[in-house]
């Protein structure tokens, strides 16, 4: 009975030990879990924000080569060419138009995605709307009383806040 005991309570000791020795496994600092959190997201809006950079550069090479194909086709029009050359640019037009929707819908997800991640993170998008709710401390409302200055507080609020 006595050694299994002891080896218990060395087993014990010894899971304790490694629990203390990686201390990323248990982290009780709350600041560098939210420096973490915060680099993490300030990751992800970086992300979206170059993503964004990417389709936007994208569509303007997009766009330049439809008015090249454009600026061909009012050229073969007026040299006279041939009825398939016509018809394979006007193909190659409708195939540009159709990049170019795309390329708008990418980058109005990446819109979305950035705009999304910044109300997540409550900076950015500060509106009427974003972390402001009836029943939080910044409900400075007071039925429309004192809404023009910060120190004309509402009728009963009497400046707290």
């Amino acid at each position: 009975m006595k050694v299994k005991t002891s080896i218990v309570f060395l087993a014990a000791g010894v899971v304790s030990l490694l629990a203390l020795g990686r201390p990323n496994l248990a982290d009780a600092d709350w600041r560098s879990r939210q420096k973490n959190l915060d680099r993490a997201a300030a990751r992800q809006t970086n992300n979206n924000r170059a993503e964004l950079y990417r389709d936007r550069a994208e569509y303007r090479r997009d766009v330049g080569e439809l008015e090249r194909d454009k600026a061909d086709l009012r050229r073969l029009y007026r040299s006279g060419a041939s009825r398939g050359e016509v018809v394979r640019k006007r193909a190659e037009i409708r195939q540009d138009l159709g990049e170019i929707v795309q390329d708008r819908r990418e980058i109005r997800d990446d819109f979305g995605a950035l705009r999304r991640d910044q109300g997540n993170r409550g900076s950015g998008n500060s509106g009427r709307y974003d972390n402001r709710d009836r029943w939080s401390r910044n409900d400075r409302s007071s039925w429309g009383w004192g809404n023009s200055r910060p120190t004309n507080y509402g009728r009963w609020d009497y400046g707290r806040d």
